[in-house]
Formats: structure tokens, sequence, C-alpha cells
């Protein structure tokens, strides 16, 4: 009687044990698919590990995003302003890549690759700006630099405004705006 309960309790911590780690592993991999970190991506979940340009480009933004938020000096130095419209730039670029994914097979390759260059555009941003935190002993070079990534933010901003201006004409539609970072964080 006593070996039951044993073996019973044994048995009951081995599988809560599993449960456990296959509930965190699932929380892991959603996490890991976040362009935004705590803000849920349109990509699908299979992106998280797959290895099609749409979902390279998607993890890509994912790491550019992380990069800056996991520099901590950016805020130390006041850019926390520039940090935020990199997440904003990273959101509507992956909502659009989505969008590009999601097209027939025969347009496809050819919409997701023009994401490339915007990702690049991102990612030279954000290592513009971690530069910047390097070059902080000179605030002539420190303000350059974030001129630098000031421009090239602006300039994904204004294609992708070109880019929704020219939907909604094609489309006779207004296209979805959106969300500003922190009002997304709040509802989402």
């Amino acid at each position: 009687m006593i070996i039951s309960l044993i073996l019973l309790a044994a048995v009951v911590g081995i599988v809560g044990f599993g449960v456990a780690l296959s509930v965190r592993g699932k929380r892991d991999f959603a996490k890991q698919n976040e362009v935004v970190p705590g803000m849920k991506s349109p990509a699908p979940a299979s992106w998280a590990g797959a290895h099609s340009p749409e979902a390279k480009l998607h993890r890509r933004l994912g790491d550019a995003v992380r990069a800056a938020n996991g520099n901590p000096r950016l805020v130390e130095l006041g850019l926390a302003e520039q940090t935020k419209q990199i997440e904003s730039e990273a959101l509507a670029i992956d909502e659009r890549l989505v969008a590009a994914a999601g097209l027939p097979t025969s347009h496809r390759a050819g919409a997701v690759a023009e994401f490339e260059s915007q990702v690049a555009a991102l990612e030279d941003a954000v290592a513009t700006l971690i530069k910047s935190t390097t070059v902080s002993d000179s605030k002539q070079l420190l303000e350059q630099a974030v001129s630098d990534a000031d421009v090239k933010l602006q300039a994904l901003a204004e294609a992708r405004a070109e880019v929704e201006a020219l939907d909604r004409s094609v489309s006779g539609t207004l296209a979805p705006r959106m969300p500003d970072v922190e009002q997304g964080k709040a509802t989402g």
C-alpha cells in the first residue's frame, strides 16, 4: 500500500513536471515569435523556426528590436524615443511582411523580397544608435550618430506612408493603421 502511494506520487510528480515543461516551452516559443517583446505578432507561429525568406526577415526584425531594447545606454543617453520609433517601424514592417507572405505563390517571392531593404534599413538604424552609445565621450559624435539614426528612421516612416497611400489608392479603402506601441502594449 505504501509503495503504491509512493509510486503514484512519483508518477503524478513526473507528469506534472512534464506538463510544466511543455507549457513553459510553448510560452517561450511564442515569445520568440514576437517582434516587440510583450506584443503578439500577426506572424504564424511556424515562422519562429522556419527557413523561408519571410520567416528570416521576421526574426531579423525581432533581433533588431531586442538589440535596441537590450541596450540600457540608449535610455541613459535620452534615446528612448528612438527606441520606441524602432519598435513602431518594426511592427509596421512585420504586419506588411505577413500580408505579403499571404499572397499567392506566384506573387509572394517578389513581394517578400521587397522587405529586405526595409529590414536592413531598420537594422542599420539600430546599429547606428548602438554605436552612438560607444562614442558618447564626444558629444558631437553622439549627436551625429543620433542624427544619422533619426534620418534612417524617418526615411523608413516616409516609405511606409507612401506604401500605405498607394495601397489606399489601389484598393479604394483605408489601410489599417498600426497602433501606437504603448497603446498596443496596454491593450494587446
